[in-house]
């Protein structure tokens, strides 16, 4: 087996196994928020929320204004090296299954889901009184950390089963990829550019398709309209 193969699956067991702890850790949080709140109720009427603020922003981007100037030069020539040490490495492939396996594990719901059961945990331990918005927040977290354990439960399962296949189906991958791109090759000779302008769409078109399906399945999953 190549080397930059056993990177890339070691990388989707790590990034697999990062899945499992977080489904580990929503499904502990769940059962520790349900026996702590067992017997919680409103007790204050004359606001909403008494324990939690819905409107607290938290940010120090502007501190760092005065070094926007310099990013994208830093960042440009930190990329083209970090880049050409990559692909020297042989670690393109593991940079694009974790950059891919990141993309399905950082869903916007796990953070809210972390914050809301930690401020709920720290108020019902305290004894401090709750209000209807805070009840009805303890509700709805106590129905979307069930959520995050299936969805990263699942998304674990998937991505050391990957880890497991793909030493041997990268090599079909590449031989399909490269009869894609020789077949690009043969229409330019009679199409011209019109023949990439066809390239593009169609993997334009994949994406998309791919995007799509994983957004209605987590809109499905946690219960959003995509």
């Amino acid at each position: 087996m190549d080397s930059y193969l056993v990177y890339a699956s070691s990388a989707l067991v790590i990034m697999g196994s990062i899945a499992l702890a977080l489904s580990v850790f929503f499904h502990l949080r769940f059962k520790k928020l349900v026996r702590v709140s067992e017997n919680s109720a409103a007790t204050v009427f004359n606001k909403t929320f008494n324990v939690f603020d819905p409107y607290e922003q938290k940010t120090v981007f502007h501190r760092f204004l005065a070094l926007l100037p310099f990013v994208p030069l830093i960042g440009g020539f930190g990329v083209a090296i970090l880049l050409f040490v990559i692909i020297n490495s042989g670690l393109l492939l593991t940079l694009l299954v974790v950059m891919f396996a990141l993309t399905l594990i950082m869903v916007e719901e796990s953070p809210e889901a972390y914050a809301q059961s930690k401020i709920l945990l720290t108020a019902i331990r305290d004894g401090s009184s709750l209000g209807v918005g805070d009840v009805r927040l303890l509700q709805v977290t106590r129905k979307l950390l069930p959520k995050l354990r299936v969805y990263y439960l699942g998304l674990s399962i998937f991505l050391l089963a990957l880890a497991a296949v793909l030493p041997y189906v990268w090599s079909s991958f590449l031989w399909y990829f490269a009869m894609f791109i020789g077949s690009m090759l043969q229409l330019s000779a009679t199409l011209g550019p019109t023949s990439w302008m066809l390239g593009i769409v169609l993997y334009a078109a994949v994406i998309t398709i791919f995007i799509m399906l994983v957004t209605m399945a987590k809109s499905r999953l946690f219960g959003h309209q995509s």
